[in-house]
């Protein structure tokens, strides 16, 4: 499984099966690799913009990695900076708000109120307990490859740290490991300590916080770090193999094991004390204390052997019984905090009929000698398991972490959102011929099909589509393709790294090659059996194909993703993630070019360093988005087989250029709220905000923007300003007597930052019913009568006019007045529709809602440009008879009030669907995903996704998504009977009675910022 090779081979982590000697080599050749990239980066200085050098220099000087100024020439200057300074440039990653890569070891504190997971994503995140919260992650530098991979986590036991380690991004620097501290409070890394000789692979607090104790890989043995000091005060280096456990007993003693098949006890100033070869297996993986002090227990890497040793002498005591567990291992193991439970995990688990494999905690009874119980929670190792209370805290490789009463009962469960690939295999993993949709299962196999069409940008249900095909595995002598380290070609062996595991089989038509996708590499064979490419891989490869022109192989990956690469060398062309929960999900190539389902754009960014000393940041795509949301570069690149070929082609259609100047030179301002903390009480009309201010690039910020539930506040006293490295400024902010939530948005330029957020919690004397109703705003419109015969629809104005009279009937209930202007057909030119929009602007307050809704034609144009067509509009007519987003995102983000967005624009009539499929039918996924950004504070609803067709029937009434709102606002959107229809309530209806209309081929969506809270919209009259 996910962490099979970390957990059986008991090697040194630097490369796969890697000796100590091998590892050092690997680190040399980083080394030069860093170098030639050094002289790669000093030729290119001399290309770059007077900005782009600018910021270049802001960023290295920011990083502590440069001091003076750069210019064109100072190849040397950059070289030496280059050399000071993890990699520079941004990493493009998958961010899902939880992990994307197996979890290894956790960390949590006394009180059992925080824990830290770390994993293989080359992420930290702390989460807040029981209820599962991520509160922040935390992210040391990384570089590409393993360079990053946190492996180790440790909690102080009053929360103030986190301590993180692995295969450490440092070792490039100067072939050394570090262990990194971040505050548990802010994020900030506080400390980098240590210049270790190899990975890391456990880290454990002494009970009192003074000690940090780390167990490193190839041999290298255990440090002991003084926290206060940041200092090594202790080591032993005489270790055979790699160590991946240490545990302290509650007097300070401390206890090891090791791959070199040995438990160690060290007294309380870390002294060895003796040493004994463990009976249960040769590989003890992890070690644990009872809370007296009195007994260590010892899981294994290749057992499922469970020990007991007494911690005075390390006499062997007694096995906990592990009958009939017969296969793979218990490597991690725990006492319950009353010492009464013994608790293991690992490898060890059981398939179900479905084919699915089930791990298990195993709970033993009377301190281990009692009797057995098994609790399946978890799809894949169980890698850790720390006491939490009365109960315990376990992370597993899905990935997930869950918390757990002390008889095994699950109380919390925070899984990963990835596609399980395993099992994509035959009718499992299906593709076209040309690539552009796949079939596969959201769940192992086959489990919960679902089609992606590229070309539609569409992810639905519909799983039977023309052309799909499995991989073909037949019409060649390949054998031992399947779950085996030795696959072979007609007898002959077809070569793999050492303990690597072929997975996949995909042959390519007319025989002419092969395609192996294995744990560490996706490989094409000629008909020959000789190797034409390699090319490493993200996770697993669990399912390969080819289509059936020979022109592209599609894998599917352990980390979740789809990815096409090009038949004759394996570059890689474009990726898919997929969340498995909500069914969003974010398609780009190799530089980061997307297109993304509505709210799914920030399941990708850009990871960006700041120097070895300084915790990265974090960029979602959504800040890039006018550079980088091109769907019309990523439905092409599969035909070109080539980005910059698909880039160019779709530059040439889009009469527009390429941004070429770097990410890193227009990165966007990065504002942290100080104070208050988040479940602050206030009682006053207003708040003082404390924040910081940066500016990666050196742009100036003009303005930070206060929203208060995502809404804009009136604020004074921020002009625009030059920002020299981090300042903390302030801002007071008017409240109101309920709870609430705070975001700062930042702008430099047409860049506009992450918001920072903070919810408040009003203590006050609850305030009365207002006597003063907001009231509701709409613009309400509806164009089916177009000039333009071919254009012509049958239902948008009736939709228009019927929802107008809903809305009207809602006045009385929450609103005190209902004022609508409501235009259809011939009424609708683009300057009706301005004026509505600014009549609105003009009319809503702070306290009311404002409500636009559209029925109609509408395209995406040339630049990806959203437009809606009045009557007398033509796709010929944009810019002077249309109205674009950005008149709508005008007027909608100004009202200082909360504001919603109705689309049903995808209509396809009579010609019209060729008519404007030839310019680009409306792409409703761009438009939505920007109108909703936080910045922007707009809930959209829209009546389909992608290039989905909106659907109507005369015997509806309405078009299908119009009924259903009708309905919804009528009452029946009020699915908990609370008597309030809130926004995610008419979601919620919508959705589900527009599947059941059209038979689950039109999907409506919402999307609401991050910053506006669910709000009602409705109170249902009954």
């Amino acid at each position: 499984m996910a962490l099979q090779f970390w957990l059986s081979t008991g090697r040194p982590q630097f490369r796969h099966g890697g000796t100590v000697s091998t590892a050092f080599a690997v680190i040399f050749g980083l080394a030069i690799f860093a170098v030639l990239a050094d002289v790669a980066m000093a030729g290119e200085l001399s290309t770059m913009s007077g900005q782009e050098i600018s910021a270049l220099q802001q960023r290295l000087t920011d990083a502590g990695c440069y001091q003076g100024s750069i210019d064109g020439n100072a190849s040397a200057a950059v070289k030496a900076a280059q050399k000071a300074c993890p990699v520079m440039d941004p990493i493009l990653r998958i961010e899902t708000n939880m992990h994307t890569a197996p979890i290894g070891r956790i960390g949590i504190d006394s009180s059992c109120q925080l824990l830290a997971t770390g994993s293989g994503d080359k992420t930290v995140r702390l989460w807040s307990l029981p209820d599962g919260k991520l509160l922040r992650t935390l992210r040391p530098p990384i570089g590409p490859g393993n360079d990053g991979k946190v492996y180790a986590t440790a909690v102080s036991p009053d929360g103030t740290l986190v301590a993180a380690g692995g295969w450490d991004a440092f070792v490039v620097q100067d072939q050394t490991v570090s262990v990194y501290l971040f505050d548990a409070a802010t994020g900030a890394l506080t400390a980098r300590i240590g210049a270790f000789e190899n990975v890391i692979g456990h880290l454990a607090f002494s009970p009192d916080g003074r000690h940090l104790a780390a167990a490193l890989g190839g041999g290298q043995g255990l440090r002991v770090i003084d926290v206060a000091s940041r200092m090594d005060v202790a080591e032993d280096t005489d270790y055979r193999d790699s160590s991946y456990g240490a545990a302290f007993a509650p007097d300070g003693r401390l206890f090891t094991v090791a791959n070199d098949g040995l438990l160690r006890a060290y007294d309380r100033n870390f002294r060895l004390g003796k040493k004994v070869a463990t009976r249960g297996g040769r590989r003890p993986h992890s070690v644990a204390v009872d809370p007296s002090g009195e007994r260590v227990a010892v899981g294994f890497s290749d057992s499922t052997a469970i020990e007991v040793y007494r911690a005075a002498d390390l006499g062997f005591a007694f096995a906990a019984d592990t009958k009939n567990i017969a296969s793979d291992s218990l490597s991690s193991v725990a006492w319950s905090a009353d010492g009464e439970r013994l608790v293991a995990g690992g490898r060890y688990s059981v398939r179900g009929s479905n084919g699915v494999s089930q791990y298990p905690v195993v709970m033993w009874d009377r301190g281990g000698r009692g009797k057995r119980h098994e609790h399946f929670l978890a799809g894949d190792t169980i890698s850790s398991i720390q006491p939490c209370g009365s109960g315990f805290a376990v992370g597993a490789s899905d990935p997930r972490f869950v918390l757990l009463s002390p008889d095994g009962a699950v109380r919390t469960s925070i899984v990963g959102v990835n596609i399980q690939m395993e099992g994509k295999l035959g009718d499992a993993f299906q593709v076209t011929g040309d690539g552009r949709q796949v079939r596969f299962g959201l769940d192992f196999g086959e489990a919960h099909p679902v089609l992606f069409d590229l070309s539609h940008g569409t992810l639905s249900e519909t799983v039977i589509a023309p052309g799909l095909a499995p991989p073909r595995t037949t019409g060649m002598a390949v054998s031992g393709w399947e779950e085996n380290t030795a696959p072979k070609l007609a007898g002959r062996p077809l070569a793999l790294e050492q303990y690597e595991i072929s997975q996949s089989l995909a042959i390519a038509p007319h025989a002419s090659r092969f395609v192996l996708g294995a744990g560490f590499s996706l490989r094409a064979f000629s008909a020959q059996g000789r190797q034409q490419w390699r090319k490493p891989v993200p996770g697993i490869a669990w399912g390969v194909n080819i289509t059936s022109d020979g022109r592209l192989v599609v894998a599917a990956y352990g980390d979740g993703t789809i990815r096409w690469h090009r038949m004759s060398d394996g570059q890689e062309l474009l990726a898919l993630f997929v969340n498995r929960d909500d069914r969003r999900w974010v398609a780009w190539t190799p530089s980061g070019y997307y297109m993304a389902s509505p709210g799914a754009e920030d399941m990708i960014g850009w990871h960006v360093n700041r120097g070895w000393d300084q915790a990265a940041d974090f960029f979602p795509a959504s800040r890039f988005r006018d550079r980088f949301s091109r769907p019309d570069i990523v439905q092409t690149v599969l035909d070109t087989l080539d980005e910059d070929a698909a880039v160019k082609q779709a530059n040439e259609k889009a009469h527009r250029h390429t941004d070429t100047t770097s990410i890193a030179s227009r990165l966007p301002p990065v504002v942290t709220i100080v104070s208050p903390s988040a479940g602050t009480t206030f009682t006053g009309s207003s708040m003082e905000i404390s924040y910081t201010l940066r500016s990666p690039s050196g742009l100036p910020v003009d303005k930070v923007d206060v929203l208060r539930d995502g809404r804009p506040v009136e604020t004074r006293g921020f002009a625009r300003v030059k920002v020299e490295g981090e300042e903390r400024r302030t801002v007071t902010v008017p409240v109101q007597p309920n709870d609430t939530e705070i975001a700062l948005v930042a702008r430099a330029g047409d860049l506009a930052s992450e918001a920072a957020r903070v919810k408040l919690v009003y203590g006050g004397r609850p305030a009365g019913a207002d006597p003063m109703k907001p009231k509701l705003y709409a613009v309400v419109v509806g164009v089916g009568d177009y000039a333009e015969r071919d254009l012509k629809l049958g239902l948008p104005a009736k939709d228009a006019r019927d929802l107008a009279q809903a809305l009207a009937g809602l006045k009385g209930g929450l609103y005190g007045e209902v004022v609508l202007k409501v235009e259809t057909d011939r009424e609708v030119t683009r300057t009706s529709l301005v004026e509505a929009l600014e009549w609105l602007e003009k009319q809503v307050t702070s306290r009311d809602v404002g409500l636009v809704f559209l029925a109609g034609h509408a395209m995406t144009d040339e630049k990806q440009n959203y437009w809606f067509l009045p009557m007398d509009a033509t796709p010929e007519t944009l810019r002077t008879r249309a109205v674009s987003q950005d008149d709508l995102k005008r007027t909608l983000q100004a009202l200082p009030g909360k504001a919603l967005l109705l689309l049903d624009t995808c209509h396809a009539g009579r010609a019209a669907a060729a008519q404007i499929a030839t310019r680009g039918a409306s792409d409703i996924n761009r438009v939505v995903n920007d109108l909703a950004a936080a910045e922007n504070g707009v809930v959209v609803f829209a009546s389909s996704t992608g290039r989905e067709v909106s659907q109507e029937q005369p015997e509806w009434g309405n078009g299908a998504f119009t009924k259903a709102l009708i309905e919804g606002l009528a009452g029946k959107a009020d699915v908990l009977k609370t008597g309030t229809i809130t926004v995610s309530g008419l979601d919620v209806w919508t959705a589900n009675r527009v599947k059941e209309l059209t038979g689950g081929t039109q999907h409506p969506v919402m999307t609401r910022p991050p910053t506006v809270p669910d709000f009602p919209i409705a109170i249902v009259n009954r």
